[in-house]
């Protein structure tokens, strides 16, 4: 499933996909994501044949200079949704990274 748009062909964020999958899905942009932030208190969130299931946290270090490096948290989460397409319906899962 292509997300790139011939306007953002460099560089797209986590955020930013998400808004692409809303819009897919037929959703207003950003309700993946506030489903997201509510699943981090929860564990699990489901809304309308879509689940969000919030996997942790995963730290990463991210060179500044030389010998400095910045930590970085994300929550990781399991988005879980189906589709429809050439009349059949497909199960589809994506697993995002957002810094919250």
């Amino acid at each position: 499933m292509g997300y790139r748009s011939g306007a953002r062909r460099a560089h797209i964020t986590s955020k930013d996909y998400l808004e692409v999958l809303d819009g897919k899905l037929g959703f207003p942009k950003g309700a993946l994501y506030n489903l997201c932030v509510v699943a981090v208190k929860s564990k699990v969130e489901t809304k309308e044949g879509i689940t969000v299931t919030y996997r942790g946290v995963t730290l990463r270090q991210k060179r500044r200079s030389a010998h400095k490096f910045l930590q970085l948290q994300r929550a990781v989460f399991l988005i879980e949704f189906g589709v429809a397409e050439d009349g059949k319906r497909y199960d589809r899962a994506v697993q995002v990274q957002l810094e919250l």
